[in-house]
């Protein structure tokens, strides 16, 4: 392991996470030359089994994926560990530990770890505190990263005066079971009621994070953030892939996300975020609007999924490896940058 604030080149990286976005991190940092040292997972079939044949490779990297409770995380010899687990910090905070604690700069794809401190003060000061008292870096990255967070900041750029801020996105999340379910798709009214607007469900309360952060990126000192869930409904029937049925006009067809985000300074954030069915050949988007002077927009198209977040993950690896000790949020880190010259 190093704590050396240099930059590596060719970074040692631990996979905490043997899922889709975990392996898709292995065969892009494989591609790449970077050499894949430590792999770990929750305990079931993938425990023994070599990291390169789990992620799709033609070869074996002598890598065997440990229990994640059992490991002796001492024993790595990594730069960073890259975690693709869960996106509540509450479900990450023991694998943080550990990997902190063992001196591993961390990178995450947890919701929630773009912004701890905003998502669970509590965790976040013990996340601080771990990652100072061994001088490594704690970050997460993701789709999210260019396409929400840093297109929101860039957004506002040329402004001189900015009155209110504005953020849209859809995401089609009927392509796969888990993902419907996630966004109430085919659920009954009550049903839906009762797990998605009453109590957050799998993902309520992560999205208001993404004007919450974008906004205190801005500098505004932020007062209060209230999210509000709804479904999505349509006046005519929307086929569904993911449980090959049509869901009738008028029933949940995806979660809508509400948030608005208030400043001592008086200026405002505003998220309009629909993830669910959409119409035939639209395309997934985020988007910014600036009310000020001069006004200003952001439209990503993006590709959504496993590649996207895993590329983002890579892309950052070198920031995270190299930025100061302790949370780095990415606001923090600077623009995202590609890879693609990087080897």
């Amino acid at each position: 392991m190093t704590n050396e604030r240099e930059w590596i080149m060719k970074p040692r990286i631990a996979i905490y996470g043997a899922g889709r976005y975990g392996t898709n991190c292995v065969r892009m940092a494989h591609a790449k030359g970077w050499s894949i040292v430590g792999a770990f997972n929750r305990d079931g079939p993938k425990i023994g089994q070599d990291i390169g044949r789990l992620a799709g490779l033609d070869e074996d990297l002598g890598v065997v994926v440990e229990n994640a409770d059992s490991a002796d995380y001492g024993a790595v010899d990594a730069d960073i560990a890259i975690v693709a687990t869960s996106d509540r910090l509450a479900h990450n905070i023991e694998g943080y530990e550990r990997l902190l604690k063992a001196g591993l700069n961390v990178l995450s794809h947890g919701t929630e770890s773009y912004f701890p401190s905003a998502a669970d003060p509590v965790l976040a000061a013990k996340i601080q505190k771990w990652a100072e008292e061994a001088n490594v870096t704690f970050s997460a990255s993701g789709i999210w990263d260019m396409s929400r967070i840093w297109s929101g900041i860039l957004c506002a750029a040329p402004c001189i005066e900015i009155r209110s801020l504005h953020h849209a996105s859809r995401t089609n999340l009927g392509m796969r079971k888990h993902n419907a379910d996630l966004a109430g798709i085919g659920f009954t009214h009550q049903k839906f009621q009762a797990t998605r607007v009453e109590q957050p469900g799998p993902i309520g309360e992560l999205y208001k994070l993404i004007p919450w952060q974008v906004t205190a990126a801005l500098g505004y000192t932020v007062k209060n953030v209230v999210e509000r869930r709804e479904p999505m409904l349509f006046d005519h029937p929307m086929y569904a892939p993911a449980l090959d049925r049509d869901i009738p006009a008028g029933e949940p067809a995806g979660l809508r996300v509400l948030v608005d985000v208030a400043t001592l300074e008086g200026v405002s954030t505003h998220a309009h975020i629909e993830l669910g069915l959409s119409e035939k050949n639209q395309m997934d988007f985020m988007k910014w609007t600036v009310d000020g002077e001069p006004s200003s927009k952001v439209h990503v198209d993006r590709q959504v999924g496993p590649p996207g977040s895993a590329t983002s993950l890579i892309n950052r690896v070198h920031d995270v490896i190299n930025a100061p000790s302790g949370i780095q949020e990415v606001h923090k880190l600077g623009p995202p940058k590609h890879s693609a010259l990087v080897s």
